[in-house]
């Protein structure tokens, strides 16, 4: 994602007094934002072995650049993006509003990863390129068991 990208979520003015001329203080944000929104593919794909749920490929989601981009993956990157950038700042105006779609934005990943208060719940299941698992079923976990063997009689 560039930083001219950002002009959806952002006003340019805001971002100029946010970085105060030095534009890696955005492209920092940036990058926070993206690996934020990238941990919570991440999070679904350690639980799938349980419940069943897709295994995100989180290589091609995230590794495709221009139009070839899902747009609703970018706006969610956007969203977190903007909070990150907006924490650096005083910009008491637009935090806010920042915040508050930045919340909408992780509550919505949380229910992707089956996260936080959506952890017992049906999880949401975007479109989005997954890993089918191997054929010979070499990669997909199994079920920790413990317990107690049950009681030996000599009868």
């Amino acid at each position: 994602m560039e930083i001219d990208e950002m002009k959806s979520v952002l006003y340019e003015y805001q971002m100029d007094e946010i970085a105060e001329g030095d534009e890696q203080i955005i492209a920092d944000g940036i990058l926070a934002g993206v690996s934020e929104v990238k941990s919570y593919f991440t999070a679904s794909n350690q639980r799938q072995w349980q419940d069943g749920r897709p295994i995100y490929d989180v290589k091609s989601i995230f590794g495709v650049t221009g139009s070839d981009r899902d747009p609703w993956v970018l706006r969610m990157c956007k969203t977190v993006a903007a909070y990150n950038i907006c924490e650096l700042s005083n910009l008491d105006v637009i935090y806010q509003h920042v915040k508050d779609r930045y919340d909408n934005v992780i509550k919505t990943l949380e229910k992707i990863a089956g996260l936080g208060e959506y952890k017992d719940s049906p999880t949401l299941t975007p479109d989005l390129p997954t890993i089918q698992p191997d054929p010979d079923g070499s990669n997909v976990k199994k079920v920790f068991r413990y317990g107690s063997a049950p009681k030996f009689n000599h009868e």
